[in-house]
């Protein structure tokens, strides 16, 4: 299962899973988007197996709906790739009250993650991939204004920082907590991606993508954490393409009472 499946590095994770043979179940937004994105990898990848599920990460209502049709439909999960995040300018809220930003990119896949735990334990041998980001060292985990009330900082640039660095302390977190259980739970840093989180300018964009990474390249850490038969029992790891990069790690993202500390926070927050 691949959130944020319909574009970007999500598309191309999807697109590289089916290519592997699995059924790939695509947890979307928008539907209409979602159908384009089934449409395109069937095309390029003959005989693959897709499914769509709609949901938005950052509403927590979507998020248990969208869980609970998953456990309906399957009887196994292999694999779950987190894939799905967003950068905003500036600060906004969702419908049920919490910074969007933050919602998304780590409320709602905590919240997936968790209810989809009884099935995913079940298939074990089975792997959570969480796609975090070298923008984590900028971040902090500001407890005493985790809604970023006083706004994103300098282009929103400290806020996403913040999401990704709490990605890499709930994967190592989530790591420690499935120990013996047979799942697995790694993170990566995707490199900068031509994609549209972030997007640049219509101005400059075309400058840009000149030193970025094709979806495509963005993808290969994902595919290589969900596949890659010796990374099998590897877990609590963070990843750069083919390269085990824990030691580029901040002091920040190596702090265990700091993960404990934000796991039981969004514990109380999501009533997981």
């Amino acid at each position: 299962m691949v959130t944020g499946a319909n574009s970007g590095i999500g598309l191309e994770t999807a697109r590289g899973l089916a290519r592997e043979g699995f059924h790939v179940v695509m947890l979307c937004r928008n539907a209409e988007r979602a159908e384009a994105a089934k449409a395109d990898i069937e095309a390029s990848v003959p005989g693959a197996s897709l499914e769509i599920v709609l949901g938005d990460l950052g509403e927590l209502a979507s998020v248990r709906r969208a869980a609970a049709e998953i456990l309906q439909r399957l009887d196994r999960l292999d694999v779950l790739v987190n894939n799905a995040g967003i950068t905003l300018r500036e600060r906004a809220q969702t419908s049920e009250g919490n910074e969007a930003m933050w919602a998304t990119n780590h409320l709602g896949p905590f919240l997936l993650t968790d209810l989809l735990l009884p099935l995913l334990k079940a298939s074990a041998p089975a792997r959570i991939v969480n796609v975090a980001s070298a923008a984590h060292r900028w971040g902090r985990i500001r407890f005493d204004d985790i809604q970023a009330t006083k706004g994103y900082g300098f282009m929103s640039f400290p806020r996403y920082g913040d999401t990704k660095l709490m990605n890499i302390l709930f994967t190592r977190e989530l790591a420690t907590r499935l120990e013996g259980t047979g799942v697995t739970a790694n993170c990566l840093h995707p490199g900068a991606v031509a994609t549209n989180i972030g997007a640049p300018p219509k101005l400059v964009a075309w400058g840009t993508k000149l030193i970025l990474k094709s979806p495509e390249q963005g993808a290969q850490a994902s595919l290589r954490l969900a596949t890659d038969p010796a990374l099998a029992t590897t877990t609590g790891s963070y990843f750069d393409g083919r390269r085990n990069i824990d030691k580029k790690l901040s002091k920040r993202a190596r702090d265990r009472d700091l993960g404990r500390r934000l796991w039981h926070l969004t514990e109380e927050l999501v009533d997981a």
